[in-house]
């Protein structure tokens, strides 16, 4: 009985290998292909993967048409070739921000093609130099629970320095994102919050502190 069972799956094994080398050349026409966004339905990419999917003509265009997205964080592929099915499995990258209007970046500042699909994102315009200034400004924003501020924008010019619009109000912060500046823009959060007072304008560009304005 066990010498029967270890030849039955000597040959199961042998008859797998020849049908998983014998897979139609119209691959996508023969199997139904199903793919999981782990992160929800939101990228024009999503779509035009699926469409592209749906033309490869092998296994291994499948998975190379797959690693070629740049925003795939993480993927699984399973093959079940005796039920001609394909299932696909995709995590997205979570964008954070848009710069200058070309691509997206997550928050491990990795970069992939702004598809122009999602644009309730933090707009960033500016030649900039170092990309971690940006995220130590939206951080900054996010961890003063006071005042929540909601960053709309980010913009950097070699005149003013770091403008930070937010839903309220535009926060200055200048050339230099000191930690100095940094700690007296939340002592002056902790100020407004304390008079129940938000100003038009915050700008930060002063050694003594920070000028508030309340026009419109």
């Amino acid at each position: 009985m066990r010498l029967w069972k270890k030849l039955s799956m000597r040959l199961y094994k042998k008859i797998f290998l020849v049908i998983s080398l014998v897979i139609p050349v119209n691959l996508a026409a023969e199997y139904e292909i199903s793919i999981n966004y782990e992160s929800g339905f939101e990228f024009t990419s999503q779509k035009l993967l699926f469409e592209s999917l749906q033309k490869e003509s092998s296994r291994q265009g499948i998975e190379n048409l797959i690693q070629n997205q740049d925003w795939i964080k993480d993927y699984s592929i399973t093959f079940r070739p005796f039920k001609k099915k394909i299932f696909i499995s995709i995590k997205n990258r979570e964008p954070i921000f848009i710069l200058n209007d070309e691509y997206y970046y997550d928050k491990d500042l990795i970069r992939f093609g702004f598809d122009k699909s999602k644009k309730k994102l933090i707009m960033v315009h500016g030649d900039i130099d170092d990309l971690n200034d940006i995220l130590l400004l939206i951080n900054n924003m996010e961890l003063n629970k006071s005042i929540k501020f909601k960053v709309v924008s980010i913009n950097y010019s070699y005149v003013n320095g770091w403008d930070v619009q937010t839903d309220s109000t535009l926060i200055r912060f200048g050339k230099n994102i000191s930690d100095n500046r940094l700690k007296n823009f939340h002592d002056t959060v902790n100020y407004l919050y304390e008079n129940r007072k938000i100003p038009s304008i915050i700008d930060m560009r002063y050694k003594d502190g920070a000028a508030l304005s309340y026009g419109k």
